[in-house]
């Protein structure tokens, strides 16, 4: 963060240092629908393999996703997360899914 560049140019430090664009692949859309694998020690023969959930963003500690589990009312941490960052009509209610966690 001390390397000054000049104005005008229009790449990144990350691109004059490494020579290429950084990847942003791995980026999602905060508030996505994500699909969190359920562990097998608590799930029964006919229980779905996974939890409809919310993403909130990265953890901070580890390479995990942090998400807010829709059918527990649980923010977790998970690795087995996929994502779906198609854009769907449902608008995110923060306070009706905080109301239902007090409950």
């Amino acid at each position: 963060n001390r390397v000054t560049l000049r104005s005008g140019t229009s790449s990144t430090l990350y691109e004059l240092w490494k020579g290429r664009k950084p990847t942003i692949k791995y980026f999602h859309v905060f508030g996505s629908k994500c699909y969190i694998l359920a562990d097998r020690e608590h799930r029964k023969k006919m229980d779905p393999k996974s939890d409809e959930g919310i993403f909130l963003g990265y953890s901070t500690n580890s390479r995990a996703c942090r998400v807010f589990n829709s059918i527990t009312k649980v923010m977790m941490e998970s690795i087995n997360v996929v994502i779906d960052d198609l854009p769907t009509d449902r608008i995110l209610d923060v306070d009706a899914d905080v109301e239902t966690f007090g409950q």
